[in-house]
């Protein structure tokens, strides 16, 4: 046969063909739809059509919020409840108020007209589950779960689902979730659908919608998910591969592309470059509350001006005319510009526009031992690019068009020629991401690490010995709810975080050593580096933990219990893809 190639035109054809197929990397592969998106005015359609698409299928709508407690407010359209719950926030006077006004006044509280009502946190969409090292809360519901959420809504095979949400915070994120973990278990790809711009959308093209708690009388079924295909659990990263990936430099070194979805980017980490009379030298305190003609108050979190003794708290400082009288320079609001920064920036510690992609860190809102990035991670705005959320939609909360988005993500370094990993708090937000860069874009290699930052802040084999590195009090000094962005965090404290080298912390502003006094071997991994992960990050602080120095214990420092309790297997000794294992072999009962 060698002789034969050879003799022939079509061996350097044939070599060619044999050698890329051994050497060419083996990366997962899905299908993207193109067409799961779906029109209001299609559904409108369809539910004229006595909830009949024109092939004749169910269509089934549902409408997914995080928690159960959203059905009296969101999905109820109650507006009383949904405005009191937002002054009890932030005031009858905050932007979230105005927010809640205008949909009223637009007929957008409410939900679609037969959708049925899920809890996407506890409704079996997500579960607390074991990748081997750590048990983790918000990972894909496993086979079992899902079944049964399914069978309790009564889906069968046969169905168009068509995804959406009441809640307007955060637009579509609980209906992509969905969207991707039917799509994990194998649910036909065609009938699932997620409805552009949620229930917004629907009514600001001029439909009703519907007020009350009541949803249809269901029918429960004996759909399981073990019986579809073909399945796509390659589209999550277990810990396993995370951690493989970050220790063979991939996600550093343009191999991959990880993308950190946590929002916004907010600066937190605050320089201290000036006394408190304006001059160089640290003095301990950030300059951002050493502005000039005000002092600050450390207990209440409140600045006084020196001329009339007016008092303004910190977000009022940023966003507020009235704090300012044109004498202290502001950061003007742009929901567009995100997070609405304006560079340069003294009192942020920013002198100059930013080159770097990681000039602003992500601020977890979950329970987290620690701050920071996995290492290697892009941010969702940069000053040089900005694909935060409200770039990707528009007023109605739609999505962008498939080449507003490309130019979009582009602009990023995405544009489908290298795989593409997402992460943010729970994978709620990644799904977002997904969905766009899958279904929209058409970007094939397009996977979630679903653990995110809930599993990988709480995997540390290391704590803190004093209060060096420890940021507590995090203040949100622009609110977010109801719509989400802007927001901005701040963390009371110095300016001193961590960087790993290779072999020991680095405090990133002396570059200096972190001593044994400061940093110590514990917290929930009790110093076993395998599976410990703050060493696989970027620019980490420590969150407050529980207890001062108790030897039961392995976090040493704190009064305001951030923490939280997790349960860990520090010795556990196999792979950290239990998920992955359970679910490829999930068969029927």
């Amino acid at each position: 046969m060698d002789i034969f190639l050879k003799r022939t035109k079509l061996f350097p054809i044939i070599l060619f063909f044999l050698l890329f197929c051994v050497i060419r990397p083996v990366l997962p592969v899905q299908a993207a739809s193109g067409d799961s998106l779906i029109e209001p005015a299609q559904l409108k359609q369809w539910l004229d059509n006595g909830s009949r698409t024109e092939k004749g299928e169910r269509v089934v709508v549902i409408d997914v919020t995080p928690n159960q407690s959203e059905k009296d407010s969101w999905f109820a359209g109650d507006t009383e409840a949904v405005k009191q719950m937002t002054v009890r926030k932030f005031g009858e006077h905050s932007p979230q108020y105005e927010l809640i006004l205008q949909l009223d006044r637009k007929g957008a509280l409410g939900h679609i007209p037969g959708a049925l009502y899920l809890a996407s946190h506890s409704g079996g969409e997500v579960a607390v589950r074991s990748e081997g090292p750590i048990k983790t809360e918000h990972e894909v519901a496993d086979g079992a779960q899902f079944d049964a959420m399914l069978q309790g809504l009564g889906i069968t095979p046969d169905d168009v689902l068509v995804l959406t949400s009441s809640q307007q915070n955060p637009w579509m994120v609980c209906g992509a979730r969905l969207w991707w973990t039917l799509y994990y278990w194998g649910f036909p790809q065609e009938k699932i659908k997620l409805l552009d711009g949620s229930n917004k959308g629907y009514a600001f093209a001029g439909y009703p919608l519907e007020k009350g708690t009541k949803t249809p009388t269901v029918t429960p079924s004996k759909i399981s998910v073990a019986g579809l295909t073909p399945k796509h659990l390659d589209v999550r990263v277990s810990l396993e591969e995370m951690i493989s990936l970050v220790d063979t430099n991939k996600t550093s070194n343009g191999d991959i592309y990880l993308l950190d979805n946590r929002q916004p980017p907010a600066a937190f980490y605050l320089k201290d470059e000036l006394n408190k009379d304006g001059a160089a030298g640290s003095d301990g305190v950030p300059d951002l509350y050493q502005v000039p003609g005000f002092s600050y108050n450390p207990v209440n979190k409140l600045f006084t001006r020196h001329s009339d003794k007016a008092v303004f708290n910190l977000s009022e400082m940023f966003f507020a005319a009235a704090a300012n009288d044109g004498k202290v320079p502001r950061a003007p609001f742009d929901m567009k510009v995100n997070p609405p920064i304006q560079f340069p920036n003294p009192y942020l510690g920013i002198h100059s526009t930013p080159t770097v992609d990681h000039f602003a860190i992500p601020i977890s809102i979950k329970s987290a031992a620690f701050e920071g990035i996995i290492k290697g991670a892009h941010l969702t705005k940069t000053a040089v690019y900005n694909i935060t959320v409200p770039m990707l939609v528009g007023p109605d909360n739609r999505f962008k068009s498939k080449t507003e988005l490309l130019a979009l993500f582009a602009k990023a370094g995405i544009d489908g020629t290298k795989p593409v990993i997402l992460y943010c708090n729970s994978g709620a937000l990644s799904s977002f991401y997904f969905y766009a860069l899958h279904e929209i874009c058409g970007f094939t290699n397009v996977r979630i690490y679903d653990g995110s930052w809930m599993e990988w802040s709480n995997l540390t084999a290391f704590e803190p010995a004093d209060t060096t590195y420890v940021r507590k009090d995090n203040q949100l000094v622009y609110p977010g709810y109801p719509a989400m962005m802007p927001a901005l965090y701040v963390f009371d404290g110095m300016n001193n975080y961590l960087e790993w080298n290779g072999k020991e912390f680095i405090n990133a502003a002396t570059g200096k050593p972190a001593p044994a006094s400061q940093v110590k071997p514990g917290g929930s991994l009790m110093g076993n580096l395998r599976w410990d992960t703050i060493h696989r990050s970027e620019h980490v602080v420590f969150r407050p933990s529980a207890t001062i120095n108790d030897p039961t214990r392995y976090q040493t420092y704190n009064k305001d219990t951030d923490w939280p309790e997790v349960n860990t297997t520090p010795d556990y000794n196999g792979n950290a893809d239990k998920i992955m294992a359970e679910d490829r072999s999930y068969r029927l009962q």
